[in-house]
Order: structure tokens, then C-alpha cells, then sequence
């Protein structure tokens, strides 16, 4: 999968714009707050439909703009596709696929892949649960439509089961009457999300050991556990077997909305022994499994977007980083780059002609 052309207007400080990635490896080049992200962030919302660094579409719209418009033209191992997004300051946006307007999200995303990597990924090894539960489903979504669909059942049933459960004091009857059914529909829809993960999370272990296998000359091990896959009855027996503890709690607590992946690191929990630099490759490595099994899934590779992986990476792992990415689309960004690659010098927003950095700009 090749990302042909991205053009943006009025996207954040980005007024108007054409970039066009060379096949191999492009670097966005500049210092911080010029824009550099921006175009990253314009790409992978091509991909899942969201961004990784707001919760508001209304912010992707430049100050005094009546709207924001961005456009994909990239290329799958079948065909080429135009795809394009524009956002209203009110929030509200219009998706087209090949000039067709898609109405879901869950009909738009799957056709462009990409793997994104930034900073705020150390998140993945560093903090709770939720962060790795959602870097499953965003993976796994871009693979598997009907995953999304089901996560979106899911996600529905829980409010209104934890609305239940809330309610009891004030409607003990009702409850009683309707438990079972949305228990049922909950323990049904998490039996395809668990099993789902759980296929995810061992092959992501392959190639993530791998990876940093190759990326610290075989010092270090690392494993991946999903912790733990189970079947409808064994979800609807946990969520009828002590509606008392839920109540007293007010909330659901059984479900894949409680799962977790298990990391280790040399054999030791890598939340708690690993250091910042071994963290930033383990979560690293895994964006890069990611990309793996979407190749091995689809017969072809995703687009990479890397945002300022070089920070806090020893000369051995960038060194990986600079040679290991051959046969890949990257599109990166770096204050300063002088390896391989295709580079595009980026200032307040505007994109200046590439040239070839290093020794091919297409690797």
C-alpha cells in the first residue's frame, strides 16, 4: 500500500498544501511547531477515522476558515483510491471514498492502513489497561470491520447495563426483570471481542520478539501475554454468579472491558523494570508487529507514520530504526535527518519541494 498524495487546506496551520511521499522512506524536516505532526495526523485519519491527539474534529479547522478539506490518493495491490475528509467548525464532518459519501465510519475505515508511532505510544507500556485494550482494538479494526462492529455493540450494552446497575436502589424490579438479557447480549459480543484479541496479541508476541531480537543484537527478550480470552458461558457465568458485588460497585465487572495484555522484559514486568529507552522500543516494536501482521492479513504493507522516533533511542536502536525499514512506505518526522531518504523541509505550515537525503530516496 502506497500513499500516492495528500493534499490539505486550511488543516490546522496548514493553509494549503500538496505532499507527495516518495515509495521509500520521506522525512518531514523542521523545527518543533512548524507542522510537521500535522500532516502525519492528516494521513492516519484516513486510516481510523480519528486522531491520535484530540477528541474534537472542530479543532482540525484553521482559525477563520470556513472549513477544512483533506484528500488522499493512494494505491493498493488491486488499484488506486481517492478518499477525502472535510470538517465544519461545528464538529460535523463529510467523508468520500472515490467520490462516493460513506455514512459510517465503520464503512471507511479498513480501505487505507497505516501504522502510527508517537510519543504519547510510551502510554502502552507505561499506564493502565485501557491504553492497551484500545491499541488492540484500533489495530485489529483496521483489519477486521465486523471487530469494530461488534466493539461498538459492546461498548452499547455496557452503558446500558451499568445504567442498571446504578439504577437498582431506585428500580430493584426492573432489574431483576432485565439482568439476564443484557448479560446475555454482553457475554456474546465479548466472546468475539476476547477471542478476537487473543489471536491478535500472540501473533503481535512473534513478531514483536523479533523485532527487538534484531533491534538489541539479541539481548533482550520480550513477551507478550493477553490475559485472557473466554467463551460466552464462561463470560455469562462471571456476570451472574454475584450481582450483589456489582451492584455495591454500581458498575459492570466482568467483560473484555476489564482486559489486559501482559508485558515482559528479560522475564520482568516491563511497566515496572524497564528503562524510558527500553520502554520506547518495546512500544515501538509493536507498532512494527502491528505492521506485520497487517502485511501478512492483507498481502501487503501498511503505510508507517513515525513522529519523532529517534528520541530517547540509543545508537544501536536507531541505527535499526535508520536501516531496518526497507520494502516499507515511512513517512516520518525529525528535527534533523541526516540518513536516507526522501526530505521535505517543513516551515509554519508549508511544505517545501523534497530532495533526496542520504543514499536512495526509494528504499
Amino acid at each position: 500500500m502506497i500513499c500516492k498524495r495528500i493534499e490539505c487546506r486550511n488543516f490546522r496551520n496548514i493553509e494549503d498544501a500538496v505532499i507527495k511521499p516518495a515509495e521509500g522512506v520521506t522525512v518531514l524536516c523542521g523545527s518543533n511547531g512548524e507542522g510537521k505532526t500535522n500532516a502525519l495526523e492528516a494521513v492516519y485519519l484516513f486510516a481510523q477515522g480519528r486522531s491520535f491527539r484530540t477528541a474534537h474534529d472542530r479543532e482540525f479547522v484553521k482559525f477563520d476558515a470556513e472549513f477544512a478539506e483533506i484528500k488522499l490518493s493512494f494505491a493498493d495491490k488491486n488499484r488506486e483510491h481517492d478518499m477525502l475528509i472535510r470538517y465544519l467548525p461545528n464538529g460535523t464532518r463529510m467523508c468520500k471514498r472515490n467520490d462516493i459519501i460513506v455514512r459510517r465510519m465503520s464503512e471507511f475505515i479498513g480501505y487505507f492502513r497505516a501504522v502510527l508511532f508517537c510519543p504519547a505510544h510510551l502510554s502502552i507500556i507505561k499506564d493502565g489497561p485501557s491504553v492497551r485494550r484500545m491499541f488492540l482494538d484500533i489495530a485489529i479494526s483496521q483489519l477486521k470491520p465486523f471487530y469494530m462492529l461488534s466493539l461498538q455493540r459492546y461498548n452499547n450494552i455496557l452503558t446500558q447495563r451499568n445504567s442498571l446497575i446504578k439504577n437498582y436502589y431506585n428500580s430493584p424490579e426492573t432489574f431483576h426483570r432485565t439482568v439476564t438479557i443484557w448479560s446475555e447480549q454482553l457475554a456474546a459480543e465479548a466472546a468475539v471481542i476476547s477471542a478476537e484479541r487473543a489471536k491478535y496479541v500472540a501473533r503481535l508476541d512473534g513478531f514483536t520478539e523479533k523485532i527487538i531480537h534484531h533491534m538489541t543484537n539479541s539481548r533482550e527478550t520480550v513477551h507478550l501475554t493477553y490475559n485472557k480470552p473466554r467463551t460466552k458461558e464462561e463470560y455469562l457465568h462471571l456476570l451472574a454468579e454475584n450481582p450483589e458485588r456489582e451492584i455495591r460497585a454500581g458498575s459492570t465487572l466482568w467483560g473484555t472491558h476489564k482486559d489486559d495484555i501482559e508485558i515482559t522484559i528479560n522475564g520482568r514486568d516491563a511497566r515496572s523494570f524497564a528503562s524510558q529507552g527500553q520502554q520506547r522500543s518495546i512500544a515501538l516494536a509493536m507498532k512494527l508487529a502491528e505492521g506485520e501482521i497487517s502485511r501478512e492479513v492483507s498481502g501487503e504493507y501498511p503505510v508507517f507514520l513515525l513522529d519523532d522516533i529517534f528520541s530517547e533511542l540509543d545508537a544501536e536502536r536507531r541505527a535499526f530504526m535508520t536501516n531496518g525499514l526497507h520494502g516499507r512506505q515511512v513517512i516520518m518526522t525529525s528535527c534533523e535527518h541526516d540518513g536516507d531518504g526522501y526530505l521535505i523541509r517543513v516551515e509554519n505550515g508549508w511544505y517545501y519541494p523534497p530532495t533526496a537525503c542520504g543514499r536512495s530516496p526509494s528504499l
